[in-house]
């Protein structure tokens, strides 16, 4: 499958659990053989991409207006003819559309990876396409794919989100030199928050700031909010409320980042969920789920069975987290003992090497890719 042509689209390349995992799979493919195009939006992961010699395609597909639906189709059609693709792989519903006509038009044959648990009601659940084949990556995704949308079963395959843990591990090379930007008190325990910040994450990172300045004069605290979004100014408006009543930097806000494995590192204690957890995890670190779709708490190594069941989302629990949630798994965190935080941090880092890795999930995802050309 060497020279075969896989034409990758999503909405953006902003930061973000489906971008993050499209942008480490396109670089395992390359690396296995295969010729990687990506289509989206655009964002923060072009340079990264660029250096790679991945080849990225600015369209709109993340807006799903008839305009920008009819731009985007009429885009693909072209690059899949004069790219010679083998097949497409969508990331995201509005992508996943769009490809599904390129796809009818052109005879290229398209799969899918649901990366959540999409919404059924109208117009989104009508916006649903699938392909010849679709990639959950959790139990739960699996299912609702089934029970929501009537895919066969024999049409979905498993492949956990992968990590490359070579890339989040502790003790990389430039780690204290972020952590030196962040704070220059070591005493103080750092809190390193990774998320969009749109509807509804961004009540989960204002909740969080509320809970790190509430802390002031009782527990010293540096939380860092790494990300963007529609968000971001009401974000930060927060921050700086804190900021201005405590009279000191509680909170900082860095915007979107692509250097999220030093940030990680750098940090006491990781906040977030799915892919940013599993990464927090890779570093050694102790992390509270939570995120938009539910709050799990202060992770132990006997809840791991649990979490992996909705891909560390915290949906299973159905709510979100609270400023007393946060305040309450920063003081168990700040209670445990430093030898079970480091045991925690390294039985965490192990379970993604054991079930996480980003190769299994390339390798896994090619015979797919095989399949699908092959057939």
């Amino acid at each position: 499958m060497a020279s075969a042509t896989v034409l990758m689209t999503l909405m953006n390349l902003e930061i973000g659990g489906a971008e993050t995992h499209t942008v480490l799979l396109a670089r395992h493919m390359k690396e296995m053989g295969y010729r990687v195009l990506i289509a989206s939006a655009g964002g923060v992961y072009e340079d990264l991409l660029a250096g790679q010699g991945i080849r990225h395609y600015q369209l709109p597909l993340d807006k799903s207006g008839f305009g920008s639906l009819y731009r985007s189709v009429w885009a693909l059609q072209r690059i899949i003819k004069e790219e010679k693709v083998s097949l497409i792989h969508a990331h995201a519903r509005i992508p996943a559309f769009a490809a599904s006509f390129v796809s009818s038009f052109t005879g290229v044959k398209m799969l899918t990876t649901a990366h959540a648990v999409f919404a059924t009601g109208f117009p989104k659940g009508y916006l649903s396409r699938w392909g010849e084949a679709t990639i959950a990556v959790s139990e739960d995704v699996k299912n609702h794919l089934i029970n929501a949308f009537g895919l066969p079963e024999k049409n979905i395959v498993l492949i956990p989100n992968g990590i490359d843990a070579d890339h989040f591990r502790p003790g990389q090379s430039g780690t204290d030199d972020i952590r030196a930007t962040i704070t220059d008190d070591n005493d103080k325990m750092v809190i390193v928050y990774v998320s969009r910040l749109d509807r509804p994450l961004a009540s989960v990172a204002t909740n969080l700031i509320r809970a790190c300045g509430d802390f002031a004069g009782i527990l010293p605290v540096k939380l860092v909010i790494a990300g963007d979004g529609v968000c971001y100014g009401d974000v930060a408006a927060e921050a700086k409320k804190v900021n201005d009543k405590t009279g000191t930097e509680i909170v900082r806000l860095l915007g979107a980042r692509t250097d999220i494995n030093l940030l990680l590192d750098a940090a006491d204690l990781a906040a977030g969920v799915s892919r940013v957890a599993l990464e927090a995890m890779a570093c050694g670190k102790n992390v509270i789920l939570a995120g938009g779709e539910g709050f799990g708490g202060l992770m132990k190594e006997t809840d791991l069975p649990m979490f992996e069941k909705d891909n560390f989302t915290g949906r299973q629990f159905d709510k979100l987290a609270t400023v007393e949630d946060f305040q309450q798994a920063i003081k168990e965190f700040a209670g445990l003992p430093e030898a079970e935080k480091k045991q925690r941090g390294y039985a965490f880092r192990q379970h993604v090497i054991d079930h996480y890795s980003s190769l299994y999930m390339a390798r896994e995802t090619a015979k797919v890719y095989e399949k699908l050309i092959g057939n």
